[in-house]
């Protein structure tokens, strides 16, 4: 097998094969890190790099083709060979209990949204540098923040500080996608704007405000709450109902979901 085998579309595969764009992934490791625990590693193309920070690393690898490949980089006993979304944090924190842990993934497209979510939800994941496609990242983090709020920049956002890292254009990987990614860094706030007690509900009310985010948010909250509750709702938050969601500021947001 050479070093980027017949990639699997079920998997959403794209092998990394930039050194500017690996090394911008891979380094520097952030301050107080205990852990290291990389999504989707493939054939190894990131891993050598983190295992040189000597902390543990451990791999969430789906495709058999490539544990081979990666047990000389991180050992055996650290390969979880399975589907990182059916993936068993709370047992696996139980074994290797770290406060502190940077995750790292060349995210599968297809899946990128739900993983996101899921490692919003665990604390001990206090630092993520994750690729996307560049759409979905621009969801997360907008580039131009004019009417571009949305429920997956608020929820992130309530949970961590992020960053731009790196573009990587189709050229970048084996076989190329159709489509430019981002790179992006998210750490943990010391004191997140939603509670993790907290952020399902605030998932879901996010649903609602923007399942229809060009609409005005009078007539959103009216068909969701009724007209007499949304109005009240909207006025405890001092916000317009003619206002549409995609205009709603950061903290506009939270103000309504206190309300």
């Amino acid at each position: 097998m050479g070093r980027f085998p017949l990639a699997n579309k079920s998997f959403g595969q794209h092998f990394l094969n930039s050194p500017q764009v690996i090394k911008k992934i891979t380094s520097p490791l952030p301050d107080g890190i205990e852990a290291i625990v990389e999504i989707g590693p493939g054939p190894a193309v990131l891993t050598p790099y983190l295992s040189h920070y000597n902390i543990p690393l451990f791999v969430i690898e789906m495709d058999e083709r490539f544990v081979e490949l990666l047990r000389p980089v991180v050992g055996p006993e650290n390969i979880f060979q399975q589907d990182a979304l059916l993936f068993d944090w709370e047992n696996f924190l139980k074994k290797h209990p770290f406060k502190s842990i940077w995750l790292v993934s060349n995210l599968p497209y297809n899946v990128s949204v739900p993983l996101t979510i899921s490692f919003l939800k665990i604390p001990e994941i206090t630092n993520m540098t994750l690729m996307y496609q560049k759409e979905v990242a621009q969801k997360i983090l907008p580039h131009n923040p004019r009417n571009a709020m949305g429920s997956l920049h608020a929820l992130t956002l309530s949970q961590f500080e992020l960053k731009h890292v790196v573009y990587a254009p189709p050229g970048a990987f084996i076989p190329p996608p159709k489509v430019d990614s981002q790179v992006l860094s998210f750490k943990r706030r010391k004191t997140p704007d939603v509670s993790l007690s907290e952020v399902n509900q605030f998932e879901k009310f996010l649903r609602v405000i923007f399942s229809q985010r060009r609409k005005q948010l009078g007539g959103i909250l009216k068909n969701e709450w009724g007209a007499e509750v949304a109005t009240q709702k909207l006025s405890g938050a001092s916000l317009d109902p003619q206002l549409r969601a995609e205009a709603l500021s950061y903290e506009e947001v939270l103000k309504l979901f206190r309300a």
